[in-house]
């Protein structure tokens, strides 16, 4: 915070102050405040942390009006409102501030043209955490009930903390739900077996553990950014990708890709994270504040979403997709079972735990 020196002069007496003034909108002096201004020393003292504000940037990589995009409008809504308006969070949608990898690196660096952002706990094995992978791994959840048993759980918050506890310069603030990730593909690639995904070219996050997973199943991991993604497919680049209902309907993939296939191969959680050099800006009540108002964004998140799930779903047909049930998954856990393995070595107790809970 920049500081500016401020001399009052009352009759011989000079008294030098530094008045903190970063990052706040200062009113007009009034009389009143100028008399005691000048006859008292306590006016120079820094202001106290309900009269300081912010300004804070979310990233969303999502469009306006996704599920995710009016959680980060929910966040914003009740930050505001319990700070009185102090504490501002301008909501991003669209990758407009940068894909995911951008996102964290961003956060890492301190913040500045990114302050927080949603992304996928599944995307987050390459910057140093280790346990919220185990929210990635392919099949750990049997559905959503099982889901919001583990989040909700003394699991949840030990993983909510990881990020910061090992070192990524991010902070955990929340968790939300996205639904289940489901592939989809194009017009004459249909998926009614799992050896039909045998050589395909499918767009997934650029993690090792995701590409790990769909190469188990015979896909072959091509690397696009999500903004390029409608348009890698349109361009026969990639036969397809995976999301949720959420993230196929409002991107329009089912213009490109109609084949629309429900493995719910994964079911990770999204996990709305913060910069720790601009959480360390906060006062211990505004930490308090942004705290309280994720604990009512991610209930709100649980209110809603499996309703709109099942209206996307019905929207997808709507749409014209080709919806592909997948009956029997057995084949596609047997197949993701080295995958499994190898990312719970030395944390087979809480996999186990979440498998029980």
């Amino acid at each position: 915070m920049k500081k500016s020196m401020a001399c009052i002069l009352v009759g011989i007496l000079a008294l030098t102050s530094l008045v903190g003034c970063g990052g706040k909108k200062e009113s007009a002096p009034t009389p009143e405040a100028n008399k005691a201004e000048a006859t008292t020393p306590e006016a120079s003292k820094e202001p106290a942390a309900s009269e300081k504000t912010y300004v804070f940037k979310y990233a969303e990589l999502n469009p306006d009006d996704h599920i995710m995009d009016q959680c980060g409008d929910k966040f914003a809504e009740l930050v505001k409102e319990k700070s009185d308006g102090r504490i501002v969070i301008e909501v991003f949608p669209a990758g407009q501030l940068g894909d995911e990898k951008t996102m964290y690196q961003t956060l890492q660096m301190g913040g500045g043209t990114i302050d927080i952002c949603r992304g996928n706990t599944n995307s987050l094995a390459d910057f140093g955490v280790k346990k919220l992978n185990l929210f990635g791994l392919p099949f750990v959840f049997r559905d959503r009930a099982h889901l919001w048993n583990v989040l909700n759980s003394e699991i949840g918050e030990e993983f909510l903390k990881e990020p910061q506890e090992a070192g990524t310069g991010m902070v955990g603030l929340f968790y939300l739900d996205e639904g289940s990730r489901n592939f989809y593909t194009i017009p004459n690639k249909p998926i009614n077996d799992i050896s039909d995904f045998k050589g395909l070219k499918l767009r997934v996050p650029t993690t090792e553990l995701m590409t790990e997973t769909v190469t188990a199943m015979g896909i072959q991991s091509t690397p696009i950014s999500f903004g390029e993604l409608y348009s890698a497919i349109q361009a026969g680049t990639v036969d397809g990708a995976e999301q949720p209902h959420s993230g196929y309907y409002s991107n329009k993939f089912f213009e490109v890709a109609p084949n629309y296939i429900l493995t719910g191969h994964t079911y990770s959680p999204s996990i709305v994270l913060m910069s720790e050099g601009k959480w360390d800006t906060l006062e211990d009540a505004d930490k308090a504040i942004i705290i309280e108002a994720a604990k009512e964004t991610e209930e709100w998140n649980r209110s809603n979403i499996e309703e709109l799930d099942n209206k996307l779903l019905e929207d997808i047909k709507a749409a014209g997709a080709n919806v592909i049930e997948v009956p029997d998954k057995t084949p596609y856990i047997e197949a993701t079972k080295g995958v499994v393995a190898k990312y719970i070595v030395g944390l087979e107790d809480y996999y186990n735990a979440i498998l029980a809970k």
